[in-house]
């Protein structure tokens, strides 16, 4: 009997997020925005369950987030107002959130999804196909940004059936939980743009209309392209925030 027993294993990930999360709503949650110090790392660590290296692992993603500073003689200072900034490209975890963060209610629609069988110049030569995800995000049913996402064809290729799971999770989710890879970063290029004709049509605006265009190229956990995902913010609707670090 034993040995038909199955259990899942734990995901590091989900506890690392979980964790991460928790820190983030509690520096969030200060009544101030003066910075102020967290307990120590083994307090922490017994406070949240988590083991201390876990929480030095979130802690170092939290500064890099400059969400809060760690110095030897001074502990660890959370940071309340960078923490509440919202729509923070470089940190938050989806549209929905920042959406959500600026006091609107979010809602999606799908506007197309499909595979096509042709190159997508920024994601390489190898490139021969890729699955094609396009959704429209509102901010109170006023429509604010366009997604379309590139997900290399090899990765998507027999995987129909689970498409329409892409209108509910982002194409990261998507590359992690149906097709099992990861995602590591990605390399952002900004741009501005007058409304297309495509962008006419979804959005019910003039050609005057202005977006800004964030193109971004997704490497995996090997550093493969499988990805390209490109934005188009409405101009005046999202108050997109970038945090520049010194080195």
């Amino acid at each position: 009997m034993r040995n038909s027993i199955h259990i899942e294993p734990v995901d590091n990930s989900e506890l690392s997020a979980k964790t991460k999360a928790a820190l983030i709503e509690l520096i969030r949650s200060q009544e101030s925005d003066e910075p102020f110090k967290l307990p120590s790392e083994d307090q922490l660590a017994q406070m949240m369950g988590v083991s201390r290296n876990a929480l030095r692992d979130v802690l170092a993603s939290l500064e890099e987030m400059g969400l809060v500073t760690r110095q030897r003689s001074k502990g660890t200072l959370g940071n309340p107002k960078v923490a509440r900034e919202t729509c923070r490209l470089d940190t938050d975890p989806g549209l929905f959130s920042m959406i959500r963060q600026m006091g609107r209610t979010p809602r999606t629609d799908m506007t197309s999804v499909g595979m096509v069988q042709k190159n997508d110049p920024l994601m390489g030569a190898e490139c021969q196909s890729y699955l094609e995800v396009s959704k429209r995000f509102y901010a109170d049913d006023v429509p604010v940004v366009l997604t379309i996402d590139h997900i290399l064809g090899e990765l998507a290729e027999g995987k129909e059936e689970l498409f329409p799971r892409l209108e509910k999770e982002s194409c990261f989710s998507f590359l992690k939980r149906s097709c099992r890879v990861p995602v590591a970063y990605s390399m952002a290029t900004f741009d501005v743009t007058h409304a297309d004709a495509q962008l006419q049509e979804l959005f019910q605006v003039g050609p005057e209309e202005l977006f800004l265009v964030i193109d971004d190229i997704v490497y995996s956990k090997d550093l493969k392209i499988v990805c390209h995902a490109r934005s188009y913010y409405r101009k005046g609707y999202l108050p997109v925030k970038v945090l520049r670090k010194g080195w």
